[in-house]
């Protein structure tokens, strides 16, 4: 709901309530604070209560002022990690770090209080040079089939001929798309299909979302660390894997909720140790196109936390655009600072659920 609309129903209720109790006070309409970032309501009515007895004395009526406020919560969660898998992790122990963060990170997530084991689903974006979508999925998003090569040479052998030379074609790696889509969550198809290269993805590939612990657990242990910081990337597809649009991708058990399916939030947790360096889209560089996908992911509503590990000014101001404000972006300079942000994080999510 939006502030308008909260506070429509709050003044409805109020009145509702005072005429069903014969409330015989003067009262104002009540006023309504709404506080996205701590999750609570707050109200204040003022009213003035005609006095009988105390008439006496001269006091005709008494002013006074009632205030109230509660917590929020949500019922169902779709959460997406974005980890940074690039070469620079390999250093000073950042992966360990990261995995050391980001599972304690999931294991408070997932032990919130629900009411179906599902209520909490939790997906992992993974990117360095490009983005591996793994054999899974590569026909489904770009329509050509992974892995596929070509013979660039050949050679006769007697009476044969034999293949010397072999070219990749495609991969297991996308780069992004163009055109009107290319900054929307629209799913695969005509006109909306991701472009692909054969330029090199490390191992790390996506997770759809998911509530068993014990896969997420396991892809965070497996990260891998090479490659170069195509940012954008990483934040484009921790979109498509909380988005709706891409249902018919992941399949029932990872479909996300509907934008507007009550009791529910998406979260994105994004995450660098780097600066954007890496590009394949026209139109900018990988700091303007994360800077477009953050914008229409904030649209959708989407609330996003950020995460900059040892990371330079550019890395840190990228992620400081996308959160959704000062109390969202967190920046660790050890090990110790990444576990505490990624504690906070985890913790501030929880509470949506259980402030109810």
């Amino acid at each position: 709901m939006t502030d308008t609309e909260i506070r429509e129903v709050g003044r409805a209720y109020f009145s509702a309530s005072a005429e069903a109790n014969g409330v015989s006070a003067d009262c104002a309409n009540p006023t309504f604070e709404i506080d996205r970032v701590e999750y609570q309501v707050s109200a204040s009515v003022s009213c003035t209560q005609p006095t009988t007895l105390t008439g006496i004395l001269g006091i005709e009526e008494l002013d006074f002022t009632r205030d109230a406020s509660t917590d929020y919560g949500v019922g169902l969660l779709d959460i997406v990690f974005m980890f940074d898998t690039s070469g620079s992790m390999n250093s000073n122990g950042r992966m360990s770090d990261l995995q050391h963060a980001a599972r304690s990170a999931v294991q408070t997530l997932l032990q919130a209080n629900r009411r179906e084991p599902d209520d909490v689903r939790i997906a992992i974006s993974t990117y360095a040079t490009s983005v591996n979508v793994g054999e899974e999925y590569f026909e489904a998003v770009t329509d050509a089939e992974p892995n596929q090569t070509e013979c660039t040479r050949w050679e006769r052998r007697g009476n044969s001929w034999r293949c010397s030379r072999y070219t990749q074609v495609t991969s297991t790696c996308v780069t992004g798309r163009e055109g009107s889509n290319k900054y929307t969550d629209a799913a695969p198809g005509s006109g909306a299909w991701i472009a692909y290269d054969t330029t090199s993805c490390n191992s790390a590939t996506i997770t759809p979302l998911t509530s068993h612990q014990g896969s997420l657990i396991s892809a965070i242990s497996t990260l891998p660390t090479n490659g170069n910081t195509a940012g954008h990337l990483g934040i484009a597809w921790a979109w498509y894997l909380i988005s709706p649009e891409w249902a018919s991708i992941w399949g029932a058990d990872s479909t996300p909720h509907d934008y507007d399916e009550p009791d529910s939030t998406k979260v994105a947790i994004l995450m660098t140790d780097g600066a954007f360096n890496t590009d394949y889209m026209s139109g900018g560089d990988s700091f303007t196109h994360a800077q477009n996908f953050c914008d229409a992911m904030k649209d959708e509503g989407i609330v996003i936390y950020t995460v900059a590990f040892q990371a330079p000014q550019q890395g840190q101001n990228i992620l400081n655009y996308c959160s959704s404000g000062t109390g969202f972006a967190f920046s660790a300079s050890n090990g110790d600072e990444l576990a505490d942000a990624y504690d906070a994080i985890a913790n501030n999510i929880s509470d949506l659920r259980i402030s109810r």
